[in-house]
């Protein structure tokens, strides 16, 4: 989701048309007034990340009932969806069975040294 871009002034020039007022939109989407203008003036300022505005612009682009493809104007560039049946499976990590077990138990016996050592002294 690099450089994420989209069409702010036709969401601004929607939202006039319908006459909603900032405030209205707003807090219909669940956003703070400052997100708002700043999704409509195109900054990041009010956001954490850019995949939360993302989210909130699509969220804002749907509640004026406008198509996604109008205003998202680089969709190819969004993240591609994880294949977890590849990720999960055991024979591509190749984890070994009882191996954390094993590492937890010489992690005791040398915390429990390490006690025997300091309480000696």
């Amino acid at each position: 989701m690099k450089n994420f871009q989209y069409n702010f002034a036709l969401l601004k020039k929607t939202r006039e048309d319908k006459h909603i007022n900032k405030l209205e939109m707003a807090n219909h989407l669940c956003l703070s007034l400052n997100q708002l203008e700043s999704i409509e003036e195109n900054s990041f300022r009010y956001f954490p990340s850019e995949s939360i505005k993302c989210a909130a612009v699509k969220k804002y682009t749907l509640a004026l009932s406008l198509n996604l493809d109008q205003v998202v104007l680089n969709k190819q560039d969004e993240v591609d969806p994880l294949n977890l049946p590849a990720l999960l499976s055991k024979e591509k990590i190749k984890i070994k069975k009882g191996t954390y077990r094993n590492k937890a138990n010489e992690l005791r016996k040398a915390w429990q040294d390490l006690l025997r050592r300091l309480l000696k002294n």
